[in-house]
Order: C-alpha cells, then sequence, then structure tokens
C-alpha cells in the first residue's frame, strides 16, 4: 500500500500526481482480487469476492465523476 491520501485533498489540489496515486491502488486492489477469483474459491468466498468487487467497480465510477 502507498501513503494514504484522501480523495478530497485530491480533489481541492487538483495534483494528478494524488489522482494518480489513488486510481492505481484501486486497480491493484481490483488485480489481486480477479486473481483471487481466478484461483478458485469456495462458494460463501465466491460471494464474498464478487461483493467486493461490486465496491471496487463502484469505488472507479465515483472517481471517474469526481476526477473528471
Amino acid at each position: 500500500m502507498s501513503e494514504f491520501i484522501s480523495v478530497m485533498d485530491a480533489m481541492n489540489s487538483a495534483s494528478y500526481n494524488d489522482q494518480k496515486m489513488i486510481r492505481d491502488e484501486v486497480a491493484d486492489i481490483e488485480f489481486r482480487l480477479r486473481r483471487t477469483m481466478d484461483e478458485g474459491l469456495s462458494i460463501d468466498e465466491m460471494k464474498l469476492a464478487q461483493a467486493a468487487k461490486q465496491a471496487v467497480d463502484a469505488a472507479n465510477e465515483i472517481l471517474a465523476k469526481v476526477f473528471q
């Protein structure tokens, strides 16, 4: 994980680097989640992973709107 940067701080500073760090962190979470899902999970674990994937998708949508 990287240094904590809040989305609000990134919005206020308009720093591309801050925005990139946040997007990269979400992309890393998504990558690790997909890799874990591809390795095979139990039914209960898959339900949890799918919920986490929905949260990552929502985060990406929010970031796209916030950083436009």
